[in-house]
Formats: C-alpha cells, structure tokens, sequence
C-alpha cells in the first residue's frame, strides 16, 4: 500500500525566511507540497524515485505465487 503522506524527502531552508522549507530537488515550497508525492514537479528526483520504487514493489506482489497466498501448513 502506498504511505498516504511523504514527508521523507530532503528539504531545505528558504534563505530569508523564517519557517519557510522545500524539496531540495524541485523546489516546492513543503506548504504547497503538504505531504503528497504528486504535488512535488513531475521531473523532481525525489517524486521520480518513489514512483519507481513503488512501481516494482507493486510487480514483485503481483508475481507471488498462489501456493505463498495459501500457506505453508495445507497439504495436497
């Protein structure tokens, strides 16, 4: 499943303000970003790499065989 909210991206502080932080790679304000994946620019590092990694995760479960999801104590 995937996290509902991301907020382990690498940020930075906004030079000349106070509380202000963003995406170090993309540059959105952490605000406008508000702990979605999508709202990080189609072309930042961080979206591309979660994106991906969530991707093969989901192609890894969906070639578990049938014999895993039934458990190892049934016998034939």
């Amino acid at each position: 499943m995937e996290p509902k909210f991301w907020i382990n991206y690498p940020q930075e502080h906004i030079e000349g303000e106070m509380y202000k932080y963003r995406c170090t790679y993309c540059k959105v304000e952490t605000t406008s970003i508000n702990g979605l994946i999508e709202n990080h620019k189609e072309d930042c590092t961080f979206r591309i790499e979660q994106e991906k990694t969530y991707r093969q995760t989901i192609s890894q479960k969906s070639h578990i065989d049938v014999n895993q999801i039934r458990g190892a104590d049934e016998t034939d």
